[in-house]
């Protein structure tokens, strides 16, 4: 199983459960997710966008349609200017850079965990200490990146974007409580 590729807030309500014996699934419920949920959503999507623009520019060169559209379509949506959004694009890639940093990490110690399970042993205090530090430090740095539209971008932008988060992102994004 990939743990990457499970939504984060799905993870640990289902780790929370088994660690506390229940057995039920979360439920889904029809609401907006939260912002912390609906920027991670957004930073992702702008990093697929973006990529995916890349790929249209290599092959049908810079400044294509296709790749105008969809480099277009946020902010027009979101009502950001080109400095705005391209101030956005460079925090939504660090962030997705540093989330990869992130699981790489945790994966390596789980790894060594997984090992030592597997030849009768259990996880060490340093391990669980470095999986715990490694998860506040991960929590940290989304924060980080959700508060920094609010200084990277203009005032307008920074509210334009966090209105379009609230509104449109958080509505549209998928989640379980």
């Amino acid at each position: 199983m990939r743990w990457h590729c499970i939504p984060s807030s799905l993870l640990i309500l289902t780790m929370g459960a088994a660690a506390l014996g229940q057995t039920q699934q979360p439920q889904a419920q029809a609401s907006p997710a939260p912002g912390f949920i609906a920027y991670q959503a957004l930073f992702m999507r702008v990093v697929w966008l973006e990529n995916k623009a890349l790929k249209y520019d290599a092959s049908q060169g810079p400044g294509n349609p296709s790749s105008a559209a969809l480099r277009s379509r946020i902010p027009n949506e979101a009502g950001l200017t080109d400095a705005d959004y391209a101030a956005l694009v460079a925090i939504a890639q660090d962030y997705t850079q540093q989330k990869a940093a992130y699981f790489s990490a945790r994966d390596a110690i789980l790894k060594e965990v997984y090992q030592q399970q597997a030849a009768g042993g259990r996880a060490t205090w340093a391990q669980t200490v470095q999986l715990s530090n490694l998860f506040q430090q991960y929590i940290a740095m989304i924060n980080n990146h959700i508060e920094q539209p609010a200084s990277k971008l203009s005032t307008s932008g920074a509210q334009a974007l966090a209105n379009y988060v609230h509104t449109t992102v958080a509505a549209k994004t998928w989640w379980a409580h």
